[in-house]
């Protein structure tokens, strides 16, 4: 019976128990009859077991199960395990490895001699035996070819290769750190290939990156979106809550910080022309633009359709170089009223839902023109009138 240890490694025969899997009787047993384990008492306190019998007994377990003796099991465990995994370890390991592990002998021939689950049953994929020149003779002019043999004659015991890629048909392009392994006697000397990329990982990134790219893409247009829709209620709201000239200029204004444009204005259609004032933060006009002018402005106003505009149409309402002018006919009755100018950044896609938000901005706009005309006595022309 050996002292109860001041440090704290021990455990209860409770604990002891739950953690080798064999019950506090058998263990008893085993000190009876065998003198193992060996419990840590104090006085006559309960038995405590050391933290470091918990693999011996587990050893002696698993070993007492496959059919050794008791006796013989437990005398195996008086000898220390070499420090390190074992062969059978060191091999399941390679074996379970989520990347491919290739071995192969050489330097002539290049012949593979171990591959582990990560490649074997893959379309094309080498096996033990197999001539790696043989499969792939395009290798043998590459440099991973002349890399794999100095592995085998130089001094020098790891490198980056690239090779053939064992899981896609032996196609080019797979990279590997490549090792020599330490040389048993009375066996062929080995170059150990642990991948670190393959074509089906570049593929999964690839797949990944554009996966990224769409969330992006889509995240950009639920946000445009919402924009737009907060800024078509926004106009609304301006306009039922005030009236008048200067709820024109309100609009253009709350326009920018809505939608994230540079600028806006309106420009009311007069005689075959888009008069524009200063817009709201004066990068447009003022100008008079006449619109037969200018082909796409003419097609956007024949159509009472959405368009960007080209770089010379929009500099002849003024637009700086490196922005886009994107011009939005305000309608009403099938007339013509004028054009709401909105100017970004850049030139982006407008899906259907932001195209139908600025048919709504347009139609209130257009509807605000309108009563401002009548109230000043002005009668729209059509277009060409």
């Amino acid at each position: 019976m050996r002292e109860v240890d001041k440090g704290g490694q021990s455990l209860s025969a409770t604990d002891f128990a739950a953690l080798t899997g064999v019950s506090r009787e058998r263990l008893r047993t085993w000190e009876r009859r065998h003198g193992f384990p060996v419990p840590l008492r104090a006085h006559r306190g309960p038995r405590r077991y050391a933290v470091e019998d918990v693999t011996r007994v587990v050893a002696v377990r698993r070993a007492v199960e496959s059919g050794v003796p008791l006796p013989a099991a437990i005398a195996a465990t008086d000898v220390p395990p070499p420090a390190g995994l074992s062969p059978v370890a060191a091999r399941a390991l390679a074996e379970q490895a989520p990347v491919a592990v290739v071995a192969l002998s050489g330097p002539q021939p290049l012949r593979v001699e171990y591959v582990n689950a990560a490649v074997r049953g893959r379309p094309g994929a080498p096996g033990p035996g197999d001539d790696l020149l043989a499969l792939a003779p395009w290798f043998a002019a590459e440099p991973g070819a002349r890399t794999l043999r100095r592995l085998f004659s130089d001094d020098i015991v790891a490198a980056a290769c690239e090779h053939p890629d064992w899981t896609a048909g032996l196609s080019p392009g797979a990279h590997s750190i490549a090792y020599r392994l330490p040389h048993e006697e009375g066996r062929p000397p080995l170059v150990a290939l642990i991948g670190v990329d393959t074509s089906h990982e570049r593929r999964a990134r690839k797949a990944l990156a554009e996966a990224e790219r769409d969330r992006e893409q889509l995240r950009a247009t639920v946000e445009r979106d919402a924009r737009f829709g907060a800024a078509a209620g926004a106009v609304a709201d301006l306009f039922r809550l005030q009236g008048g000239p200067g709820a024109l200029g309100d609009a253009t204004a709350l326009l920018v910080r809505r939608l994230g444009a540079v600028d806006a204005a309106i420009a009311p259609y007069m005689t075959g022309s888009l008069v524009l004032g200063r817009s709201a933060r004066g990068l447009l006009g003022p100008e008079m633009v006449t619109v037969t002018r200018y082909a796409d402005l003419a097609d956007a106003v024949r159509d009472g359709e959405t368009a960007w505009l080209g770089e010379r149409g929009a500099r002849g309402f003024g637009a700086p170089e490196g922005v886009a002018l994107l011009v939005v006919p305000l309608m009403a009755a099938g007339e013509l009223l004028g054009a709401l100018l909105l100017l970004f950044d850049e030139r982006t896609d407008l899906d259907q839902s932001q195209a139908r938000l600025l048919r709504t901005i347009s139609a209130v706009l257009a509807f605000a023109l309108l009563r401002e005309q009548v109230a000043a006595g002005a009668v729209p022309a059509p277009p060409g009138g």
